[in-house]
């Protein structure tokens, strides 16, 4: 494809009109920040706005509280959309009828929070984790937290903040607010609490809900431990706004999986994909693999994809040793990156001939093609310019002709990409700029 070619197909195609609204919506941002800013204090003053901020789990949990309270939910969530850009445009979206409306509210630099806070005016925040993903910007985690505790400070007596109980940075972060706090999770303290937490592979995640002396059964469709978090906090947000407890539950349990996030995927083989390719920190990697560990299979088979934000190739030697434990891996990235993580896998007593690199998903694609059956799973984790989600849609039976690397998409994912099924490469000479939300 020509680069003049490539260039219409942009203009013509559902990603690249989206491109382009994106950066002509942030070249006029500080304008449209003072109308959405205005459009929250007046046209929408009376609909109840909540909040979903933190390092990790940001969108599942706004998609699900958005179910909980009766709220139109996305199953295609998009990539972090930024900080104030993406805040208007949800602000904008919402209508004076509304009751409710679900904001996540991601951030990119040290600033960002307080801007945001002004502008969401939120009566109910949630508070995910506080991670690693985002070092770069805000160097320790402490930073981190006390960056995005700005969404709390200003909050008035009469707000709540239903905040992650499990995760001490973010209980700090409660300390930083006049609001009403509920802690959500599976410490003893939490006043609404997750018990008897357990996998139901490949269904997702199954576990009680305990609050105001009730015990009702609950399950979320997404996989992982560190799923279930998001599920608690919308049924919380749910019956702390009036939605009844059953209710809340039900409407939780029925919410799809964000495509790429600890999504479970029948194979055409036979056997399952979990597709965590959305997001490629230290942190989901670490939680993914601890969540791979527990799953049933005949065999574990891995396409392992390069670490966002990465310290160094020490992170690459520690996730080979977390990743021994596979039948066979699938290293798609560099030269320099696949020795640290091959190192860190034989490490951990995985033997050398299990492990072997592409160079990217369309090649991890021929390698497995015919290597996934009944029984196994097949574990797909990466950064989103790697769009390793093409290995699982391939083995599910789709035609994926797309051969771009990197993507240059940051704002869709493959599952509802034109060019998915179209011998697209990508744009001659393009790259992706900006820095990572969070």
């Amino acid at each position: 494809m020509t680069q003049g070619g490539g260039a219409v197909r942009l203009l013509r195609s559902a990603p690249g009109r989206l491109e382009l609204r994106r950066r002509y919506t942030n070249r006029l941002w500080p304008a449209l920040a003072y109308v959405a800013r205005a459009y929250r204090r007046t046209v929408i003053r009376r609909v109840r706005v909540v909040a979903v901020i933190g390092s990790a789990g940001k969108t599942t949990t706004m998609r699900t509280a958005s179910a909980a309270l009766a709220r139109p939910v996305r199953r295609q969530a998009m990539l972090n959309v930024g900080s104030h850009a993406g805040a208007g445009r949800a602000l904008f979206s919402v209508r004076p009828r509304d009751r409710h409306a679900v904001v996540e509210a991601a951030i990119g630099g040290k600033g960002e929070m307080h801007k945001l806070a002004r502008t969401i005016r939120p009566d109910v925040v949630i508070v995910t984790a506080i991670a690693r993903d985002h070092w770069q910007s805000f160097g320790t985690l402490e930073v981190t937290r006390d960056e995005k505790a700005n969404m709390l400070r200003p909050l008035s007596p009469t707000a709540t903040v239903v905040a992650n109980a499990d995760d001490p940075h973010v209980r700090w972060m409660t300390t930083q607010t006049r609001a009403r706090v509920i802690l959500a999770g599976e410490a003893a303290d939490a006043l609404i609490r997750a018990t008897d937490v357990q996998l139901d592979w490949p269904h997702g995640m199954r576990f009680n809900v305990e609050v105001d002396g009730l015990v009702r059964p609950a399950s979320t469709r997404m996989v992982g431990r560190h799923m279930v978090f998001g599920a608690l906090a919308a049924i919380a947000v749910g019956y702390l706004e009036g939605v009844p407890l059953d209710e809340a539950i039900r409407r939780v349990a029925a919410v799809e999986p964000t495509p790429g996030r600890m999504q479970a995927m029948a194979l055409a083989r036979g056997g399952h994909a979990l597709r965590d390719d959305f997001k490629g920190s230290i942190d989901a990697f670490n939680a993914a693999l601890a969540t791979l560990v527990e799953i049933p299979a005949a065999r574990r088979v891995a396409v392992i994809g390069e670490i966002v934000e990465e310290t160094g190739q020490q992170d690459y030697r520690d996730v080979g040793a977390k990743a021994a434990f596979m039948d066979r891996i699938v290293f798609v990235g560099s030269r320099k990156h696949y020795q640290a993580f091959r190192l860190g896998a034989k490490s951990g007593g995985m033997p050398a001939e299990h492990i072997e690199r592409v160079a990217n998903a369309h090649a991890a694609i021929d390698v497995l093609r015919d290597q996934v059956g009944p029984g196994d799973v097949l574990f797909i984790k990466g950064r989103w310019q790697q769009a390793l989600g093409r290995v699982g849609l391939a083995l599910a039976g789709r035609d994926v002709q797309c051969r771009a690397d990197p993507c240059p998409f940051k704002r869709m994912l493959c599952d509802t990409c034109p060019f998915l099924e179209q011998p697209f490469t990508g744009l001659a000479n393009r790259q992706e700029g900006g820095r990572s939300s969070a």
